[in-house]
């Protein structure tokens, strides 16, 4: 599986005097939802090995409801790079994209130590 997808209601405990989340709690699910993503696809345990960027776009007030994507985006020989976006419902029924990342896994063997992604996109 090379995708994954969450959704959240942003309540008001998540969010900061302003009323808006976090921006540690979105990179917190974005490092989550990476994760998930890489591990089904390597289909072992992997490790988060660097975060290339995170771009927040738009602020993203309590109240509404983010879905946060995670997709396979690029596999080395033990690596996978994972782009994520993150995306926010409004009130015309469209959505609208809040934040995006790359995240870098390294897939790992019983050791801990890496080891060879058997798949390729």
């Amino acid at each position: 599986m090379r995708t994954t997808k969450m959704s959240r209601a942003i309540m008001p405990g998540m969010t900061n005097q302003r009323g808006v989340l976090f921006g540690g709690q979105l990179m917190a699910w974005m490092d989550e939802i990476s994760g998930i993503t890489a591990k089904r696809f390597a289909e072992c345990e992997v490790a988060t090995v660097a975060v290339e960027q995170i771009k927040f776009l738009a602020p993203i007030p309590g109240g509404v409801f983010l879905d946060v994507c995670g997709e396979v985006v690029s596999v080395g020989t033990t690596s996978m790079k994972v782009a994520v976006e993150a995306w926010m419902d409004v009130s015309d029924g469209q959505a609208q994209k809040v934040a995006e990342g790359m995240f870098i896994y390294v897939a790992l063997d019983e050791q801990g130590r890496p080891r060879k992604v058997e798949k390729s996109l």
